[in-house]
């Protein structure tokens, strides 16, 4: 797995679904600035009178705190996981702010992609008690995104080399 990958995949993939505002806007919970966020770099919170952002800067801080929520997801999850799939679990926990008990259990328990996605699907898909459209539409896509990293992996590629050069080693 390599962390810039996942980081470009999930920055391409969020920036899909959170519309750019070079101004501050009200969200769900509060004033939010380029990508959806709501503090800058430094931790400051986002205001009304703020500056406008340029996009670069925007996806800068897009950026700054996906590498931060894929560093968190990386602390606890404990299987192995391939580019795609952590730029999935990066954007569910931009997106939702965590990620589930259930979800990471069931990934850290060895679980197939398509288990997974199954979970993907229905995690954080309501906004204030009720099933929302555009978050049902983002979990799934998540779930795809998940999904599509089901071949493998970096790791799993090397064992495979290695057992085949040694298995070639021991003919001779």
């Amino acid at each position: 797995m390599d962390l810039s990958n996942s980081i470009s995949v999930a920055s391409q993939f969020t920036a899909g679904f959170e519309s750019f505002s070079a101004s501050p806007y009200w969200d769900v919970n509060g004033y939010a600035i380029g990508y959806g966020n709501h503090y800058y770099e430094d931790g400051s919170a986002v205001s009304a009178d703020d500056d406008p952002i340029s996009q670069d800067d925007a996806t800068a801080l897009l950026n700054f705190y996906l590498l931060q929520n894929a560093n968190a997801i990386l602390a606890q999850v404990t299987a192995p996981l391939t580019d795609n799939q952590l730029a999935a679990l990066t954007d569910i926990r931009y997106r939702c702010g965590t990620i589930t008990t259930a979800l990471l259990n069931l990934i850290n328990s060895g679980a197939d992609p398509a288990t997974v996605g199954d979970q993907i699907s229905i995690t954080c898909i309501t906004v204030n008690g009720i099933q929302d459209a555009g978050e049902q539409a983002r979990a799934d896509a998540e779930s795809g995104l998940y999904q599509e990293a089901s071949g493998l992996s970096g790791n799993t590629i090397l064992i495979g080399a290695a057992l085949i050069l040694g298995g070639i080693l021991l003919l001779d």
